[in-house]
């Protein structure tokens, strides 16, 4: 067996662990200790999910597929993050959105159109971080912002500009956790430190 070919079944076998995992609290008639740990299981399948992107997005030949098919997913879930569906598929949206974020970032061809496409994603997020009018598009400001400084950390073709933007991003995480003074700023400085964070080791490593 070549190393691409057990890659190849790496990937698959993690992608189909992994949405086991992500769903397995919807499952009626399972043992109770593994539905008392469905939060863990979650977990598991987040890292699932990214070995699973990271392989098919290097293990197989046919890279359009791989980035049409991430590309659906993100439209997935971020329908699912948004629209009105069972809790068991809208507690699904972040896992789905970073994992195919990584997918698309490494298999897109139109990487300019992604680059500005994740751009405008994390404008938006930042927006719904800071308005004080709807908690609720607040509370989904993350699962905008991951995905998008993913794909744009590894589409954009200066490296050293998204480097230098994700370091700024930490930057002013640490100064929003360390001040007193403005509430949200203070309590939005996770996001921004996390999603810095996120950028700077996907830029750094592509």
């Amino acid at each position: 067996m070549t190393k691409e070919r057990r890659n190849q079944l790496i990937a698959i076998g993690c992608l189909v662990a992994g949405i086991a995992f992500l769903y397995i609290e919807g499952i009626s008639g399972l043992p109770a200790i593994i539905t008392q740990n469905a939060v863990l299981l979650k977990g598991i399948a987040l890292v699932l999910l990214s070995i699973a992107a990271i392989l098919g997005g290097t293990a197989f030949e046919n890279k359009q597929r791989i980035a049409l098919i991430s590309g659906v997913g993100l439209a997935i879930g971020l329908g699912f993050l948004y629209l009105p569906i069972p809790s068991v598929l809208r507690g699904s949206a972040f896992h789905i959105l970073f994992a195919c974020a990584i997918a698309f970032g490494m298999t897109t061809t139109v990487r300019r159109i992604a680059a500005t496409g994740a751009a405008l994603l994390a404008c938006i997020g930042f927006v719904f971080l800071y308005q004080p009018f709807f908690p609720s598009l607040g509370g989904t400001a993350l699962h905008l912002l991951l995905p998008s400084i993913i794909v744009f950390s590894i589409a954009f073709s200066q490296k050293t500009l998204c480097e230098r933007f994700s370091i700024g991003l930490i930057a002013l995480g640490l100064i929003a956790l360390c001040q007193p003074f403005f509430m949200l700023f203070y309590q939005t400085g996770f996001q921004l430190l996390l999603t810095g964070l996120t950028g700077f080791i996907v830029a750094a490593h592509r």
